[in-house]
């Protein structure tokens, strides 16, 4: 993310209305790129293609859309295979399927990689585009008659245009890469995870986590059938995602916190140590990390809850204009709480990461999927009433204790900094799996 801090830190000094809008767009897009693109492509896609395409033609639509999206982040061709396998997809619409998968996944290392290009004019440029192609595309087909088939194809090729301008400002940046075989490359990448397992690991849970309440009712009685034999549950698919809009200011303003005081402070603290500060002098400078890192987390947070309660208020009149079914209100005020608690849990977990507690940010987006499976198993059973009820808590306990142990890590920085996370003193962390100890100490609010 430095390149992109660069030019975020440019644009927040300059105080004025203009800049801050760019900086929180441009923040939005580095954040929730591929999700903007999703929400706005499908939104517009029903508005114009539902008389064309029909229902049913549509529903398909968008359920393998979703299914593409929440694959993406896996084993892309194993998790199509098992999906077009289990629900007996047809031939074309599989084959659709396995592309909007593999795009999508392309474009989250684009976009990982695009963290270091400064061209962040670029990088929103490249996702507008996809937009308007994508939006173009998939009505054409509609039009055509091309059906669900047509249209998720017509939508891949907007998100293909996306990629390959994501993939372009890279190469602009870095031309002339040196040439690796295959082999090669596949030593480096199992090097990568052996050195990364934690991390890696940590974010396929916490990706899970979220999408994870979403396939707990897709297989309860809330599902239902598309043509093209996937399964979903639009009583409680469509309220959480028009929820889950919440979450993109909320993370846009993080971004923009993150890439500039945070890191300026994150900076301050390290090169006083660098500079052989005193021991009073390395002290004050993790006194201001903390207490800026914590402010700006507040500040973010009450911000986020003010959304929230406008959409708690405004849930009977969203879901009228919106058409959409009067029992799902409930739904969408959990929805939009418990959106509040997640941000909150992305935030502290993302500090934890900043100063390599690894092993602990395993564990805590281990903890969120377990607790989003298991609460929203729970309190689905217990009847439409409690829809939303196991994602509000799941989140909620998660973030409670994500706080505690970012919070404690900013107070132990100074040992884990000299001793904690220190290779030669303590041992670089051996294996992957997660040691008896480790779960207790989290399940016990520790941070050691």
């Amino acid at each position: 993310m430095a390149g992109i801090g660069f030019a975020l830190r440019h644009l927040s000094r300059q105080e004025t209305l203009s800049a801050i809008v760019k900086a929180s767009g441009h923040a939005a897009v580095i954040a929730a790129g591929p999700w903007l693109f999703t929400i706005f492509s499908l939104a517009t896609i029903t508005a114009f293609a539902e008389r064309l395409a029909g229902h049913e033609a549509l529903a398909t639509f968008r359920a393998t859309i979703i299914y593409g999206f929440a694959t993406s982040l896996g084993v892309v061709a194993v998790g199509v295979l098992l999906l077009n396998g289990y629900f007996a997809v047809p031939f074309s619409l599989g084959v659709a399927l396995f592309a909007t998968t593999s795009v999508v996944a392309l474009i989250w290392v684009a976009l990982a990689f695009c963290g270091a290009v400064r061209d962040y004019g670029g990088i929103t440029g490249s996702f507008i585009a996809g937009l308007i192609v994508s939006i173009a595309a998939a009505t054409a087909a509609a039009f055509a008659g091309l059906g669900a088939t047509g249209m998720v194809w017509g939508f891949t090729t907007g998100l293909a245009i996306a990629f390959l301008g994501l993939t372009l400002r890279v190469l602009a940046t870095f031309p002339g890469a040196p040439q690796a075989t295959l082999i090669d490359n596949f030593k480096e990448l199992v090097r990568g995870f052996r050195t990364y397992a934690y991390l890696a690991v940590g974010a396929l849970f916490g990706t899970a986590g979220v999408w994870i309440d979403k396939w707990v009712f897709w297989f309860s009685r809330e599902g239902e059938s598309v043509t093209g034999g996937l399964v979903h549950a639009p009583l409680y698919d469509s309220a959480m995602f028009i929820a889950s809009l919440v979450l993109i200011p909320a993370l846009a303003q993080f971004v923009v916190k993150l890439e500039t005081e945070f890191f300026e402070h994150y900076q301050s603290y390290y090169g006083t140590i660098q500079s052989h500060g005193t021991i009073e002098q390395i002290e004050a400078s993790r006194v201001r990390l903390q207490g800026g890192a914590l402010e700006s987390l507040s500040l973010i947070t009450v911000t986020q809850l003010a959304v929230a309660a406008m959409l708690v208020l405004t849930a009977p009149a969203i879901v009228d204009v919106l058409n959409l079914q009067f029992r799902q209100i409930a739904i969408l005020r959990y929805g939009a709480l418990g959106t509040v608690f997640l941000f909150i849990f992305i935030a502290a977990t993302s500090m934890v990461v900043f100063f390599d507690r690894r092993r602990l940010y395993c564990a805590l987006q281990m903890l969120f999927c377990g607790l989003n499976f298991a609460l929203t198993a729970l309190t689905a059973s217990w009847g439409e009433d409690y829809y939303g009820v196991g994602y509000f808590a799941a989140a909620f306990v998660s973030a409670a204790v994500a706080i505690v142990i970012a919070e404690r890590t900013f107070e132990k920085l100074n040992y884990l900094t000299f001793i904690g996370n220190n290779p030669s003193i303590a041992g670089a962390p051996g294996g992957f799996w997660l040691s008896l100890g480790d779960i207790l100490k989290l399940l016990r609010l520790k941070s050691g």
